[in-house]
């Protein structure tokens, strides 16, 4: 399939993400990138290997999943109208069609990983609640204001993880010579799923560089914005045998402080200190939260 075609995917899948509450319906979504329902339909099947009616339920389902993660104590009949059926009954088959459980057995089984890239703060302290400073290469945290950022992307689907950052880098790096580093220094890893909710190969990874307000930066390569808002932003400079520790102690100081994860996707932003040939990473990991903490 020409590079080109990817581009309208692309939007369309964030379009869907952005818009679960709605149910967008495969007019909708099609109007949203100016193409014809037939041509999208067949465009996303081909470039997602999933139709688009089945890509926005399992997106819903899987939202529905982390929902009940996040908020424990929450009646399953309030969180099935939250996200659009009519009953705890239609919320629970339509569950169990997905997950082959009930939705009070994938809350009994599950507990939510503190270093899910996207997931969900829990509410419980965490034993790596406490862990600052040399052991965890935490350098600062803090609860900010950032920005939106209008970033150019590449998109990868699959395990997350230094191989599929590295080899999408490259592919950046090859269709923006003039603006990519050879270093990660200055792109963002955009994550969209929650590994332990989505199965691996359809976990989505965007690899981004900052562009200006009217930037085009040409063929082959898509244009998001990256939500502003409240962030919690994490600092950390580590080996890459504690990357994914990272998340984990991440997570951890936001519970312990009592905040929550927001729907919109996290990201890491890399700093120039940042070594791949000696392994050895500085960056920000960027988890958008709730307005106010939870008490």
């Amino acid at each position: 399939m020409p590079q080109d075609h990817r581009k309208p995917v692309f939007k369309a899948m964030d379009y869907i993400s952005q818009n679960l509450h709605l149910n967008p319906t495969l007019e909708d979504i099609a109007n949203s990138v100016a193409l014809s329902s037939f041509h999208f339909h067949r465009l996303f099947r081909a470039q997602v290997g999933e139709t688009v009616a089945a890509f926005t339920r399992r997106l819903r389902m899987e939202r529905a999943a982390a929902w009940l993660l996040t908020y424990p104590q929450e009646e399953i009949t309030g969180l099935a109208l939250r996200v659009g059926f009519s009953s705890s009954q239609n919320f629970a088959k339509a569950f169990r069609a997905h997950f082959a459980v009930s939705p009070g057995e994938f809350r009994r089984r599950h507990t939510l990983a503190t270093k899910s890239k996207p997931g969900n703060v829990g509410r419980v302290k965490s034993p790596y609640s406490q862990c600052t400073g040399q052991d965890s290469g935490l350098l600062a945290a803090q609860i900010t204001r950032l920005p939106a950022r209008r970033v150019a992307y590449m998109r990868r689907f699959g395990p997350y993880g230094k191989e599929t950052c590295q080899q999408t880098h490259q592919d950046l790096l090859a269709s923006l010579p003039a603006r990519t580093p050879s270093q990660p220094a200055g792109t963002i890893c955009v994550y969209w799923d929650t590994p332990e909710i989505t199965m691996e190969s359809r976990c989505r990874t965007d690899v981004c560089v900052d562009i200006g307000a009217t930037e085009k930066p040409g063929r082959g390569i898509a244009v998001q914005t990256l939500a502003g808002g409240t962030y919690g932003v994490c600092k950390f400079a580590v080996f890459e045998a504690q990357l994914d520790q990272t998340w984990e102690w991440a997570f951890a100081w936001l519970a312990e402080r009592g905040w929550i994860k927001n729907d919109e996707p996290c990201y890491e932003y890399y700093y120039n200190e940042t070594d791949v040939s000696n392994n050895y990473y500085v960056f920000d990991i960027c988890i958008p939260l709730q307005t106010t903490p939870e008490e």
